[in-house]
């Protein structure tokens, strides 16, 4: 004797089978490859490269079109003046002797010693 709904009743009841457990630290390293550290093979086959050439061209010609106009809230470079003048870097001894003489006023302050005028060896 068959009694309708008794039988979906009971599969209902019935403990469901456990879900896949929670990957653990090996399973998910398995899946890990190259790929996933950045070693791809983008490079060999020339498709990233060829993209990115075409972006260098694009933003090239986009700044050759803007010539020499300037963006709101730009400013040149320090020693950019366009004058031809760059920067003069002070060489290694220059940059030595500075750093010895802030050193020695630095210990005469401690020592309470007369402050010594400061001297510019710059010419």
């Amino acid at each position: 004797m068959e009694l309708p709904g008794v039988k979906e009743m009971f599969e209902a009841s019935k403990p469901k089978p456990a879900d896949k457990p929670l990957e653990g630290r090996a399973d998910l390293r398995k899946n890990v490859n190259a790929s996933y550290y950045g070693y791809n093979l983008d490079e060999e086959d020339g498709t990233l490269l060829a993209y990115e050439t075409e972006k260098e061209k694009e933003a090239f010609e986009s700044l050759k079109a803007q010539g020499e106009e300037q963006e709101e809230g730009w400013e040149p470079l320090p020693g950019d003046a366009g004058d031809g003048i760059g920067w003069r870097l002070p060489t290694s001894e220059e940059v030595q002797e500075e750093l010895v003489d802030r050193r020695r006023r630095t210990l005469l302050d401690k020592l309470g010693y007369l402050k010594l005028p400061t001297v510019s060896r710059r010419q």
